[in-house]
């Protein structure tokens, strides 16, 4: 009897041996690669820019204030994305979530991202105006790399369609804007300003939607350059939480065949 308890014992000892050696396997299938962005920026770029003053494989390495506040600027290797660009921080910033996007004093990687939009237009070779470009930056749950990265590209025809004429009902309070389908609403404000200079899209996504700051991982942010009907030129700042049937991946309005500009792949 007590050798039959002991063969029990080690069978069931054995079972949560196996199970954990599964479960450990399939979290280690679902986040292999993930570091691989971190490993291209930190391993090659920053010191082939800091050694040989070539940033390769990256197309800008700026680390003029230093390592921890600098970003670099890496061509999206998808094929399914030919003129995409990814701005990533050069300091160790896993995404959204992290506490270094709020911190005070923390640099302004979408002010940066902007000015890096001139990358894409270079690539496509076609007039790209200010309202044609799209930044995101997608939540923890619906990412692919566990290293901050914002998405350069173009924006999505029906998107910028649908934000002109909508001009009218937005102000400087986040309020939900009803995307045409398959998209689902996102909380949606305007900036009247034509600089990202000292207006932190994490910072104002963090403070103008209720919960979003104690639930920065389930958000994703899209930023979208606009022009007014008056002429002047400014952003639309777009949001959305990832929950059981809705996605938080802002990169979805965003468009890699570049529509706008009358470019495909």
């Amino acid at each position: 009897m007590h050798l039959l308890t002991r063969r029990n014992s080690l069978g069931a000892v054995r079972a949560v041996i196996l199970l954990w050696f599964l479960l450990i396997s399939a979290a280690f299938t679902v986040k292999a690669g993930s570091g691989d962005l971190w490993k291209t920026v930190n391993g090659e770029c920053v010191p082939n820019q800091q050694v040989h003053s070539d940033p390769a494989p990256c197309s800008e390495v700026n680390v003029s204030k230093g390592v921890d506040s600098g970003f670099a600027v890496l061509k999206d290797g998808d094929p399914s994305k030919p003129h995409a660009y990814l701005l990533i921080p050069t300091l160790r910033i896993m995404g959204i979530e992290s506490a270094a996007v709020l911190a005070r004093g923390s640099p302004n990687y979408f002010d940066d991202a902007w000015a890096s939009r001139s990358y894409l237009v270079n690539l496509l070779k076609a007039p790209i105006a200010w309202d044609m470009v799209g930044l995101a930056v997608n939540s923890a749950k619906d990412r692919t790399q566990d290293q901050l990265h914002i998405h350069i590209d173009c924006v999505r025809s029906d998107i910028r369609c649908t934000l002109r004429s909508k001009e009218n009902v937005f102000d400087n309070l986040w309020s939900e804007l009803k995307l045409p389908a398959p998209d689902h609403p996102y909380m949606t404000t305007k900036l009247a300003t034509d600089s990202l200079e000292g207006s932190n899209p994490f910072r104002l996504l963090a403070d103008g939607i209720a919960g979003a700051k104690d639930l920065m991982g389930l958000e994703t942010l899209v930023v979208v350059g606009a022009v007014f009907k008056d002429g002047k030129r400014g952003f639309y700042l777009l949001s959305s939480r990832h929950g059981a049937s809705v996605s938080a991946r802002g990169e979805d309005l965003l468009d890699p065949d570049c529509q706008l500009a009358g470019v495909t792949k």
